[in-house]
């Protein structure tokens, strides 16, 4: 990956976590579906989605339109206020790394050819082929199942008489999509990365934080983001 934009990877999972009815706390309806997609070049969350839907197309479009989209908007109907440069993903990558899912089949092809996105799927059975997006699932559940009630364990009833876990969930899909909206806030802005693979010309006061990875990489690499309307992208990543 050249720079910021270079390509994005995508992907989703299922969360480890029972989630409640918004309108009636009494009712457990399930675990939902999380979707990433990440830049490659800086490790930024560019987007995120959070629903009911099985991993389908129709989920994956509200990732990649919030990934390519500002989220100021976003952010404020969650009480969060962020100015536009504290999340700059906003603009069509390069490439798109799926996996053979999805973005595989004619329904992204209106994206692919309108705006010369290109679509790449990772082989069957490869998940190490978008190692990026695959840890950053296994570190934002590690910062709700610390906290949070109705997490998945191994078994359902460890013994005679125990707790089933699934009883205990106690938050609905609005505020666990607050908790991992402020893990990627806090992972774009924040965190540093131990492993990430510098470039010979990096400075070396330059931290391995994606904002700033994301920031120096415009201003020295090169920004692959292509800018075009809201309503165009809407119509391109519309099901046929």
């Amino acid at each position: 990956a050249l720079g910021p934009g270079s390509r994005y990877e995508i992907d989703a999972t299922i969360a480890d976590i029972y989630l409640v009815s918004n309108s009636n706390p009494e009712s457990i309806v399930g675990r939902p579906t999380i979707y990433f997609v990440i830049d490659v070049f800086s490790r930024l969350v560019a987007g995120f989605y959070i629903g009911f839907e099985s991993p389908s197309y129709l989920a994956a479009i509200q990732a990649l339109n919030m990934a390519m989209t500002d989220k100021v908007k976003f952010c404020a109907q969650y009480d969060i206020d962020i100015r536009s440069e504290d999340w700059p993903a906003i603009g069509l990558p390069d490439a798109l790394l799926a996996d053979r899912g999805e973005l595989l089949g004619h329904q992204i092809e209106a994206l692919e050819k309108t705006f010369a996105v290109r679509i790449e799927n990772a082989p069957a059975r490869r998940g190490d082929a978008k190692g990026i997006v695959e840890q950053a699932f296994r570190t934002k559940q590690a910062y709700f199942k610390h906290e949070g009630q109705g997490i998945v364990e191994d078994t359902i009833v460890k013994k005679k008489g125990g707790k089933d876990y699934r009883l205990e969930a106690s938050i609905n899909i609005h505020q666990f999509t607050e908790v991992i909206l402020a893990c990627v806030l806090c992972h774009n802005q924040y965190l540093i990365s131990k492993t990430y693979d510098r470039g010979h010309d990096f400075p070396d006061d330059l931290p391995a934080i994606p904002l700033q990875l994301w920031n120096w990489g415009v201003q020295n690499r090169t920004g692959k983001l292509k800018t075009v309307s809201r309503d165009a992208l809407h119509i391109a990543l519309l099901p046929r």
